[in-house]
Formats: structure tokens, sequence, C-alpha cells
């Protein structure tokens, strides 16, 4: 549950950034616009799109809609121990990854995570088991360097050959 000053914290952070749309833009393209200098006569009436437009800037994160009966975002202190050094943050529900944190006038916003929305039948798949260490045999047996001597013995030898 939650208590006044945390809901009060809620209600004063605010988005200041444009809502990104299902399009993956701040801005709503429409696709079924065809650029003037190339009308299509033949082609039927195309449905127009219904224009999506996201919440206002400066929209506080208390009407930002509940996921399952959960707030959108968790707020919180940074510590409790001593309240006058902490850092206050906000984390995201819906996005697990997404955070802000302030201190007086200053703020950042940081997303970690994976780009995925929070969704409890979401499992990302196991990683593949890893593979066996490399058989080894006479073909794949390491050789021991050759001496200086050896070296300058087959480069003779090398030699002698293209000679012939």
């Amino acid at each position: 549950m939650m208590d006044a000053r945390t809901e009060k914290g809620r209600r004063s952070w605010v988005h200041h950034v444009p809502h990104i749309l299902t399009q993956g833009r701040c801005v709503w393209v429409n696709p079924a616009e065809k650029p003037a200098a190339e009308p299509d006569e033949d082609e039927e009436e195309e449905e127009e799109p219904e224009r999506e437009e996201g919440p206002a800037i400066f929209t506080p994160l208390s009407e930002d809609a509940e996921i399952d009966r959960l707030p959108p975002w968790s707020s919180r202190l940074s510590s409790a121990l001593v309240p006058r050094f902490a850092v206050a943050y906000v984390r995201s529900n819906l996005w697990p990854g997404a955070h802000a944190y302030a201190r007086g006038r200053k703020f950042e916003n940081v997303y970690i995570g994976w780009g995925v929305k929070s969704d409890a039948a979401f499992s990302p798949a196991l990683p593949p088991d890893p593979q066996r260490e490399f058989p080894g045999g006479p073909e794949v047996t390491e050789e021991a360097d050759p001496t200086p001597q050896e070296e300058r013995a087959l480069r003779a030898a090398a030699e002698d050959e293209d000679e012939d």
C-alpha cells in the first residue's frame, strides 16, 4: 500500500519527452499517404488508418494506466538512513529496466534491459548447452617448436631444393 509521501512523490514526476508510438516514432506518420508527385489513379481508395496520439508532455506519472492492478511506476528513496542525501528514483513496472532518478533539480533517465515489456507469460529461451572439449588425437596434438639449429637445417634443405 502506498503512503501519502510516496503518492505525492509520484504525482510530481512527469513525462518530459514525447511518447513513443506503436510505429516506433514520436510523430505519427500515415503509412497510406502517397507522395504528391506519384498519384496512382488506378488503385482503389485505401482505408485511412486511425491516427495514434500519445499522452501530452508533462503528463504526471500517476495518470499512466495500471498494469494488472499494479501502479505503472514504483517510487523510492535510495536511502532511508540519511534522507537529506538520498536520491529519489522511480522504476517502470511496464518496462523493467527503465529508471529515472533525481536529486534537487538534477535528474537523469537510464534504461538497462532487454527492450521487452513486462509480461508474466514471457520467458526467454535458455541458452544452448556448452560445447564439449575438442577431442584430442595424434592429428591435433601440439608439437614442440624446432630448435634454431633444426630451423637452419630446414631452411638450408629448402634452399637446396629450390636451386635444383
